[in-house]
């Protein structure tokens, strides 16, 4: 009995190491597969980490950044193309009329519908609402907002560099103690104060363009004095601009990592537009339309900016032998697909001449803004000598160029300011 109790149980022992080893080798197999999943899982997570740190890269370098930046009841929206590396600010009347939401109504006291930008700027103290009124009057998405103190504001220009402002007249604004300042004719360098006062009084101005106009190039000057900074310098005015001077949904962290590019923004490539519309009583009422226009040039082609007609990279000129002059006739305009840049400061030219010509019979393909250099006569560069000569009589002044554009059109009408319509 012993003995064959023994052999049940060295029996029972063998069926039991069988088990255990099935179990391991499960438990092993199991292991196995959870490990080389696990392995997999990470180098497919490390490989989708990198596609799509490749796809932000790349749409980083596509950006456009809209910003609206406030001081008091001035208000200016930044557009800054990351691509072309260039920046562009568009300066709003303080007469300006707003189409309100319901927050922009609620802080109007509940009884209108519109309210000028001085109107809202006194009762609305929330930077959010004012640039959600804004969003709404000029049909744009605006990412950004920065709201400066007028102490913050004058302390920022101060710490900006030298401003250097040149100035066809006198120029006289009140300052915060309502006492008269002027500024002379000639060239000036610009103080935090001055520009404080330039920028908020438009009282000694008959014309509150020509005031608009003031602000649009000082602040392009300010901008260009910040840039002038060492790389260094430039990012501790960053630093100090959204720690210290600017209220704003933007970080100095969030952007730092951008700071070395739009550092390269050249002088040339920083200007300011004008908004088009019409005096009503002692407000102004923007042109829908024209404004619309503006913006779609500006945001066109995920911020892609059009080069100037007189760059080596943009205009080609050719040579034409005798035998070629004698060859050469006039070629219709009408059938060939025609772009349009604006390189002047009226917004919404580039539309108002795709209307006119779409309505003579020319087929537009695209308007853009040309923002190399303001042009007072306009250019058409054509593909080859003959073209473009049916379009000269619309202009006042035009010179035709053979050449070439980047987008591979073969006219493209570069408008100057002595074709405003």
């Amino acid at each position: 009995m012993a003995r064959r109790a023994r052999r049940k149980a060295g029996a029972g022992a063998i069926i039991l190491r069988i088990l255990v080893v099935i179990v391991l080798s499960a438990a092993v197999g199991i292991g196995s597969f959870a490990g080389s999943k696990a392995f997999f899982l990470n180098r497919f997570k490390k490989d989708k980490k990198d596609k799509i740190a490749e796809a932000l890269k790349a749409e980083s370098q596509e950006r456009v950044d809209i910003s609206l930046i406030r001081v008091k009841d001035a208000l200016s929206i930044r557009i800054y193309h990351n691509k072309d590396k260039q920046m562009v600010f568009v300066p709003i009347r303080k007469d300006t009329i707003l189409t309100l939401d319901n927050d922009g109504v609620k802080a109007m006291g509940g009884d209108t519908k519109t309210a000028t930008v001085e109107q809202l700027a006194e009762k609305a103290k929330d930077i959010k609402v004012i640039k959600a009124q804004v969003e709404k009057t000029l049909g744009i998405t605006i990412g950004s907002y920065e709201s400066l103190s007028q102490k913050n504001f004058t302390k920022a220009v101060n710490n900006a560099g030298e401003v250097e402002l040149d100035l066809e007249k006198e120029v006289a604004y009140k300052d915060q103690n309502k006492m008269l300042v002027h500024i002379p004719a000639g060239n000036n360098t610009i103080n935090g104060n001055q520009a404080l006062g330039m920028i908020l009084d438009s009282s000694q101005f008959s014309d509150e363009n020509e005031h608009i106009a003031l602000v649009g190039e000082l602040t392009v000057k300010i901008a260009q004095s910040i840039n002038k900074k060492s790389l260094n310098d430039y990012k501790k005015f960053a630093k100090d601009y959204y720690g210290s001077y600017a209220k704003s949904n933007v970080s100095y962290d969030s952007i730092k990592d951008n700071l070395s590019r739009m550092h390269e923004v050249s002088a040339k490539d920083v200007t300011y537009l004008i908004l088009t519309g019409t005096d009503e009583g002692e407000s102004f009422k923007l042109d829908t339309k024209k404004t619309k226009e503006m913006f779609d040039e500006l945001l066109s082609e995920n911020g892609g900016v059009p080069k100037s007609s007189g760059s080596e990279k943009t205009t080609k000129k050719e040579t034409t032998t005798t035998t070629e002059k004698k060859e050469e006739t006039e070629v219709s305009s009408k059938g060939i697909s025609i772009e349009i840049q604006n390189s002047t400061r009226i917004s919404g030219l580039a539309g108002s001449w795709k209307d006119k010509l779409s309505g003579d019979g020319f087929t537009i393909g695209s308007i853009k803004t040309n923002r190399q250099g303001t042009l007072t006569d306009t250019k058409i560069i054509v593909a080859k000598k003959g073209m473009g000569e049916d379009l000269k009589k619309y202009f006042k002044n035009p010179i035709i160029e053979v050449g070439s554009v980047d987008s591979g059109a073969q006219i493209c009408i570069i408008l100057g300011t002595n074709d405003d319509i």
